[in-house]
């Protein structure tokens, strides 16, 4: 039985106790009987209220455990959820930096062919930079002498940096492609420059004109003098005073970027067919 049907039997038997009076004078009979009596024990009352009363707050104290129970329960399942939510996320995660290692593998699987050929490599690096260095320095003798001290020291440095047993394979390797690349440049630009130059026994001072790789030509000082040079003859020829001295004149004006670009008419010889 539990707590509320008690104290419904109780309040049920007070309510007897104190109804049994009105209850027994209304069921006597009409003769001058004396009524009787009934004397109630305030103890009794006293202990069923008690009693009532101490059932009803280990009810409230029940119900108080019951739903501290529930909030934690409830606590504890928000957290379940939180982790739960935060392992789906780190399962993600790790997929992904599974994916990550299986290609940084790959990677490293093909850095270390790589690097196992390296040795090869490094082997012939010094070989092909002697060969090239030997093409460009027999190129260099055979081309147009122009800037032939600054190109031979060109040369010579490279040389040094190959020979140098401090400087790293890539560069020395940097210092002969640098070198390779200022000569082709050559071949695209125009300039001027004054130089002094030996002709038949005799320096003299000229302002020189390259164009490209297809023309050089000098002027002397004084203008009286203009030659080009014929690459295949390995000498200065002499050109006509009258027909050249101006167009020459003008084209280390406009080299000097001194007057605009035009169109200037200069002895130019015929290419060779490539053997």
């Amino acid at each position: 039985m539990n707590i509320r049907n008690i104290g419904k039997v109780l309040i049920a038997l007070l309510l007897a106790v104190f109804a049994w009076p009105t209850l027994a004078q209304d069921a006597a009979p009409a003769q001058n009987v004396p009524e009787p009596e009934i004397l109630v024990d305030s103890s009794v009352l006293d202990r069923a209220m008690s009693a009532i009363g101490e059932k009803y707050r280990e009810s409230a104290e029940v119900q108080q455990e019951l739903t501290r129970l529930a909030d934690s329960a409830s606590s504890t399942f928000e957290e379940f959820k939180r982790a739960n939510d935060a392992l789906e996320s780190l399962l993600v995660l790790n997929a992904g930096f599974r994916k990550s290692i299986s290609i940084q593998e790959d990677n490293i699987a093909t850095l270390d062919e790589s690097i196992a050929s390296v040795e090869e490599v490094t082997r012939n690096i010094p070989l092909l930079m002697e060969k090239m260095l030997a093409a460009i320095e027999e190129f260099i003798e055979l081309d147009y002498p122009f800037q032939l001290e600054e190109r031979r020291a060109r040369v010579e440095f490279a040389r040094n940096a190959i020979d140098n047993p401090d400087v790293s394979i890539a560069e020395k390797f940097r210092q002969v492609l640098v070198m390779y690349q200022n000569e082709t440049a050559y071949g695209r630009t125009i300039e001027t420059y004054d130089d002094t130059i030996e002709i038949e026994g005799v320096a003299r001072d000229v302002s020189i004109v390259r164009i490209g790789r297809v023309a050089l030509i000098y002027q002397t000082t004084d203008r009286q003098e203009t030659r080009a040079w014929d690459n295949r003859g390995r000498e200065w020829v002499e050109l006509p005073p009258g027909e050249y001295r101006t167009a020459v004149q003008n084209a280390i004006r406009v080299a000097a970027q001194l007057d605009a670009p035009r169109v200037i008419e200069l002895p130019v010889l015929a290419p060779e067919i490539a053997q």
